[in-house]
């Protein structure tokens, strides 16, 4: 008896399905003389021992028993996707069908350059928008996520303070931060301090005065902060920083913000990260993976991850290896593709002028729901 479609009923395992002997596929006679595997694959590469525990179902009881688990997901085509407190918004499903073209979804990471233009175009173009969209200098779309961004950042800011033959320990972090910031900075070896935040819930100007000492490597703060607050002293807040041989790290979780309107490398921040599933359309949380790219100062674009894609004199993009001063890969490859493929596809639809409203209504829209929670 079929099990109905219910969030309130129980699914039976597949493999309480099983039954011996049953099968889910159906091949017909050998057409041909058969060939022992032995003289194909070495033998040191065949199984030997059967598989045992497999469940034994025909391809209908497949098909309805993962159709009717993918039933009782929850999605953002279902209802509300209410994940943490960055921002988020519906993914346009174009971003979708563009990343699921043919030469984007099965490309393998490992063909050859000359056959990768189209992708390396892509990555390309992408790391220069961003860079246009945020003021910075250059950029690496390699980090998987926003604590990655984070920790990659941070590594960033490390390899520069040793060039200058300067090393610090101690990282700033307003209380009013993302929450990852603390352990990105822990586990580069950093230690935290806090810097509390004033009466209006921005960061407190004389508690980060007395903190900026000699030993201070960065402050990592968020803006607008995780309350939803612009730090209307920016620009004092990096000219600090700055002042006392740091560097500023800003948490771009929410971007979303900003986007089409303030700059933060014109704000002074020497290192961002961008979150690609928050601010440029992309599925969250369980709906995908993430892409946090990192951009930087023309000071620190020397110490970016390898490889770098770098436009040869006869037009052709290429991969370069040879970065002596670089922190070195932190991930596979070259990110997360499809996920950076849904990014630029959102950039390219909405233009200047769409990211600017994205801008706008967003922060309408957090000014109304702030309205009515008072």
């Amino acid at each position: 008896m079929e099990t109905p479609c219910h969030v309130s009923r129980d699914e039976a395992l597949i493999f309480e399905r099983s039954r011996p002997g049953r099968t889910a596929y159906s091949l017909p006679p050998l057409d041909v003389p058969t060939v022992p595997l032995e003289t194909w694959i070495e033998a040191r590469f065949l199984r030997t021992d059967p598989v045992a525990g497999m469940p034994e179902v025909s391809e209908v009881d497949v098909i309805r028993h993962f159709t009717r688990l993918s039933r009782w997901n929850y999605a953002v085509d279902v209802g509300m996707y209410p994940l943490g407190s960055c921002t988020m918004k519906y993914n346009p499903k174009m971003n979708e069908r563009v990343a699921r073209l043919e030469g984007f979804a099965l490309h393998h990471p490992l063909t050859p350059e000359e056959l990768s233009q189209g992708s390396l175009e892509v990555l390309k173009m992408l790391e220069e928008l961003l860079c246009e969209i945020t003021g910075m200098a250059a950029g690496c779309l390699q980090p998987a996520a926003g604590a990655h961004g984070e920790l990659t950042g941070l590594l960033l800011i490390r390899a520069c303070l040793e060039a200058r033959g300067d090393p610090r320990r101690k990282v700033l972090i307003p209380d009013s931060a993302h929450g990852t910031n603390p352990a990105s900075a822990a586990i580069c070896g950093y230690s935290v301090q806090t810097i509390p935040s004033n009466e209006r819930g921005l960061i407190d100007l004389d508690a980060l005065r007395r903190a900026a000492d000699r030993d201070l490597a960065a402050l990592m703060l968020t803006n607008p902060n995780t309350l939803g607050l612009f730090e209307e002293e920016i620009e004092e807040i990096t000219r600090i920083v700055h002042e006392a041989g740091g560097l500023v790290y800003m948490d771009g979780a929410n971007m979303n913000a900003l986007v089409g309107i303030a700059r933060p490398g014109e704000m002074g921040v020497d290192v961002l990260h961008l979150n690609i599933h928050k601010t440029f359309s992309t599925p969250h949380g369980g709906g995908g993976p993430g892409a946090g790219p990192v951009l930087v100062t023309a000071e620190l674009e020397p110490f970016l991850p390898v490889p770098r894609i770098v436009r040869r004199a006869d037009g052709r993009l290429a991969l370069e290896e040879d970065r002596p001063r670089s922190i070195g890969r932190v991930r596979a490859f070259y990110g997360n593709f499809g996920v950076l493929v849904r990014g630029l596809s959102y950039i390219l639809t909405m233009g200047p002028e769409g990211l600017r409203e994205v801008a706008e209504t967003a922060v309408l829209n957090a000014n109304y729901i702030a309205y009515h929670l008072k």
